[in-house]
């Protein structure tokens, strides 16, 4: 054949022998094999190059079954499909597809790829024929690529790749992400000066155009979208083609630095927090050997330097104390990872004993869990113990000045009963020797009245008046005084009071008083309080009585008595009211006189009155006694009113519970 060619034959003019001898070459050149399906047999005429491919030792035909038997299960259904299309008419009748099989006679695993193409007669598809080719190399080079891809794709790092010109035609979604590039934006429209400055850029392009073809350091790039700068540790090379050499663009890889810087920083704050500790602050390896002690511990163990301080740790203990370094301390550290405890250190210069209160715990390397040391921290507790032990002779004198205080208050206590007995001597003589005088004067009084008074002119009448109203507001002065004299706190005596049921009780006393004056009193329903009955009555006996009696000329009087329970934060506005129990306000508001604003507090001072005696009864006691007995209930009593337009009296008192 070649003489043929040699005497320049043309190939079109070969025989067709010669033709098929050519094709034979070609075919075992690419590593192709044929085969022919017949459709009626079910028969495969296959050449050799296809039993190699399939591991098929045996001569001669053999059926499309068993060659559809060794293809790779995951793969079966899909070449079975692609047979059936190319064998329907109504499609192209080729067939193209890559499977794998496991050899007959070896067993070994290949890719192959099959073109064919299936002919019909009338429709009916009689025959396909094709080629089959080993592609294992190809799809296991693809695998490479792939992992090759993916580790790129999945890397932290920023990496990509730029043309000669600048041009980017890769970027790991790692860079996009770093870079802030979205995934919208082409990156083959961006040119590394769009992301670098040009100082930046011109940093690397020298180095890359050297010999060396390559460049490490830090680097700043612009964010696309805020521009921010962002510092990154970059390393730059040259890509080359791998056949000839030559340039084909340059490639880089970033790390962003700011994790790092922030974790540097951070770690300077620890460090300048750890230097500016008052506590002692050592680590050491995990045989104990100190590598380093803050500035307070230098100073606590009288230490000039690091150099000093680098030692075995059981030197900073006095010696009776390394006995307890053994036995427990590094056997609890080593057990529990932990040991807290007391123990004495001592000054290297001065040799004292120094009692601290310290921590010595394991520590693990974060990413790796090993030991890399321990830390210790301790507190010198020489202050607190000078501490403790002057506030236990305070303690002692203390005692001693409760002892001689305890017997003046007993001295007291008996010098107070002495006047407390006085004191209801003097109230009996008050409420009987001195309204004795009294009734007789308002008696005989009477009696000069009633007999004379046909013979007393206007002027005697008068004075006899004058002197039994005297006579009568003497005593009501005395019995008020009495009342008075009489409240104090007398826990022991408290009950459960039910405020409804004793303003009600009140009403109905002054029930004629309030149809006279057309009065009209709303009252709200009320909690209950511990306290002594009779004082809660007299309490709004003088309230509402005020409310009734200070009342506006022409116009019809109205009290309003309403209740609320109080929160934390009002009872912590009056200082006199106890932490602890739940409180509740009263008020008691009217449409009288009212008062100015500047008498809110005279009011409640014995003898205090606003009004002469002529205008309004009452003997200047009634809100004094009010608050001695809201005092002695453990509450609090103001009022608020403008003169004209009314007063409200606020009582705060205990809730029972």
């Amino acid at each position: 054949m070649e003489q043929h060619l040699d005497k320049g034959v043309r190939p079109g003019s070969l025989h067709k022998g010669d033709n098929e001898e050519w094709m034979r070459f070609a075919l075992l050149s690419s590593g192709l094999g044929t085969w022919d399906l017949d459709i009626a047999s079910n028969q495969v005429i296959w050449d050799d190059r296809c039993r190699e491919l399939y591991g098929y030792v045996e001569e001669g035909e053999v059926s499309r079954e068993v060659l559809i038997k060794y293809i790779h299960p995951e793969d079966r259904e899909r070449v079975m499909a692609a047979i059936d299309h190319a064998l329907n008419p109504e499609s192209s009748g080729l067939y193209d597809v890559v499977f794998r099989i496991a050899g007959i006679a070896d067993n070994q695993l290949r890719w192959l790829r099959n073109i064919g193409k299936a002919y019909f007669d009338n429709g009916v598809a009689y025959r396909v024929a094709g080629t089959m080719q080993d592609i294992t190399a190809d799809i296991k080079r693809k695998e490479k690529k792939q992992m090759l891809l993916s580790l790129v794709e999945s890397c932290p790092e920023m990496m990509g790749a730029a043309t000669l010109d600048n041009r980017f035609f890769y970027m790991n979604p790692s860079g996009r992400k770093l870079l802030g590039i979205p995934e919208e934006i082409d990156i083959t429209t961006l040119s590394i000066e769009d992301l670098y400055r040009g100082e930046e850029f011109a940093k690397i392009t020298g180095p890359i155009q050297s010999t060396d073809q390559k460049w490490s350091g830090t680097i700043y790039v612009n964010h696309y979208i805020t521009k921010e700068l962002i510092p990154c540790h970059a390393n730059f090379v040259v890509i080359k083609d791998a056949l000839d050499g030559h340039v084909l663009g340059r490639g880089a890889t970033l790390r962003d630095l700011r994790p790092e810087l922030h974790a540097a920083k951070e770690q300077q704050k620890l460090l300048s927090l750890l230097e500016n500790s008052r506590d002692f602050v050592s680590l050491s390896d995990e045989e104990g050997n100190v590598t380093y002690v803050n500035a307070a511990g230098l100073k606590l163990l009288g230490l000039n330097s690091q150099e000093e301080a680098r030692r075995h740790n059981s030197d900073y203990l006095m010696p009776e104390e390394t006995g307890k370094l053994k036995e427990v301390i590094n056997a609890q550290l080593f057990s529990k990872g932990v040991w807290s405890g007391e123990v004495l250190y001592r000054h290297f210069k001065t040799g004292e004993a120094i009692p601290v209160e310290g921590t010595t715990m394991l520590v693990y390397d974060p990413v790796t869990g090993n030991s890399q040391g321990r830390a210790t921290i301790a507190r010198d507790l020489r202050e607190e113990k000078a501490a403790y032990q002057q506030r236990i002779e305070n303690e002692l004198e203390l005692e001693k000045i409760v002892e001689i205080r305890t017997s003046e208050l007993k001295k007291a206590n008996i010098d107070l009963n002495i006047v407390n007995e006085n004191l209801e001597q003097f109230a009996y003589v008050a409420s009987h020797d001195l309204q004795e005088p009294l009734r007789k004067i308002n008696m005989f009084s009477a009696l000069l009245e009633d007999r004379f008074k046909d013979q007393l002119n206007e002027t005697g009448m008068k004075n006899l008046g004058i002197i039994r109203n005297a006579a009568t507001r003497m005593t009501t002065l005395i019995q008020d005084l009495l009342a008075f004299s009489r409240i104090s706190r007398q826990d022991h005596l408290f009950e459960e009071v039910d405020l409804s049921a004793t303003v009600q009780q009140v009403l109905g006393d002054f029930d004629m008083l309030i149809q006279q004056k057309d009065a009209v009193v709303e009252c709200d329903g009320l909690f209950h309080v511990p306290g002594i009955p009779l004082h809660i009555t007299q309490l709004f006996h003088n309230l509402l009585s005020n409310a009734l009696k200070f009342t506006r000329e022409g116009i019809s009087p109205l009290i309003r008595i309403t209740s609320r329970m109080m929160d934390a934060g009002e009872i912590a506005g009056h200082p006199q009211l106890q932490n602890g129990p739940r409180y509740g306000e009263i008020r008691i508001s009217d449409n009288g006189i009212g008062f100015a604003s500047t008498y809110t507090k005279k009011i409640f001072v014995i003898f205090q009155r606003l009004h002469g005696r002529g205008e309004y009864e009452g003997s200047g006691i009634g809100l004094a006694l009010c608050q001695k007995i809201v005092t002695a209930h453990h509450g609090v009593i103001y009022a608020d009113s403008e003169e004209g337009k009314g007063a409200t009296f606020v009582v705060i008192l205990p809730v029972y519970t």
